[in-house]
C-alpha cells in the first residue's frame, strides 16, 4: 500500500511565544483558541485553532524570554493517513528516514515524522483511533 493522505490534518507554528504568536493569528485571522495544553514530558505549550477544516497548532514557550524578540516559523504540516504503519513501510522503501510511529497528544492517534528529503518542509503522518483511548468505554 503507498502513501495515501486523506487530506492536511495540521499545520504547525512554532515559536519562542506561543502564546503571543497564537493570539496575533486569533486577532488577525478571527480564529477561536480552542484548546490549550503542556506537552507531555516538556514545557512546550500548545495551543489549537481551526482554519476552516485545517488546525493550526502553535508550539513553544509560553512567553519569550527577557530581552528577546518574538519569533515564529513554519514547522511543517501533517497529513491524516488511514494506516500509519503502512505509510512508513511505503516511504522507507522509497528511501525516506522516517521515524517509527509513536503515541499523539491527540487520544487515541499514532504519528511518524519524515526525517528529510521533503525539500526543507518537515512533516509528519498521523493516524486516528490507532490506539485504544484511555478511560473510553
Amino acid at each position: 500500500m503507498a502513501v495515501n493522505p486523506t487530506h492536511i490534518d495540521h499545520i504547525v507554528i512554532s515559536s519562542n511565544d506561543s502564546s503571543t504568536v497564537a493570539k496575533t493569528f486569533q486577532d488577525n485571522l478571527g480564529i477561536e483558541i480552542k484548546r490549550k495544553m503542556i506537552r507531555p514530558g516538556t514545557s512546550a505549550q500548545l495551543a489549537f485553532a481551526k482554519l476552516r477544516e485545517v488546525i493550526l497548532e502553535f508550539a513553544g514557550p509560553p512567553e519569550v524570554k527577557p530581552g528577546e524578540e518574538v519569533k515564529a516559523k513554519l514547522w511543517g504540516m501533517v497529513v491524516a493517513v488511514d494506516d500509519i504503519d503502512a505509510s512508513v513501510a511505503d516511504l522507507r522503501e522509497k528511501g525516506y528516514v522516517v521515524g517509527d510511529p509513536t503515541k499523539a497528544v491527540q487520544p487515541g492517534a499514532e504519528i511518524a515524522t519524515v526525517k528529510g528529503g521533503t525539500s526543507g518542509v518537515p512533516f509528519a503522518m498521523i493516524q486516528y483511533n490507532a490506539l485504544p483511548i484511555e478511560g473510553a468505554q
